[in-house]
């Protein structure tokens, strides 16, 4: 399978095949260990249902958790991603790249 064919495979899924949950998805993996729900709220400057709705997307896909946890700042939701999401992210990022250094 080509690279093309393989990311348009993983871009299939309906975690992935959004480009808000993308964008979530990569952001929690370059940010590293975590972001807060209004971290992600600000950053994308969509409604808090529809941030809420893509992150139970992406938390019943098995790539992200959720959950209340104590910060710096006090009690907030904090959104992390599983090792699941981090392969996921990988490999996305790798199938980008090949692409990418193929032209």
């Amino acid at each position: 399978m080509d690279e093309i064919e393989e990311l348009m495979r993983l871009l299939k899924d309906r975690a992935l095949n959004n480009s808000v949950r993308l964008g979530i998805l990569l952001a929690l993996y370059y940010v590293g260990d975590y972001m807060t729900f209004n971290d992600l709220w600000r950053s994308l400057g969509i409604p808090k249902s529809t941030l809420h709705k893509h992150l139970t997307i992406l938390r019943d896909s098995g790539l992200i958790e959720y959950k209340r946890g104590i910060t710096i700042i006090g009690v907030r939701t904090i959104v992390r991603l599983t090792d699941e999401g981090k392969a996921v992210v990988r490999k996305y990022l790798e199938l980008v790249s090949r692409l990418d250094h193929g032209r």
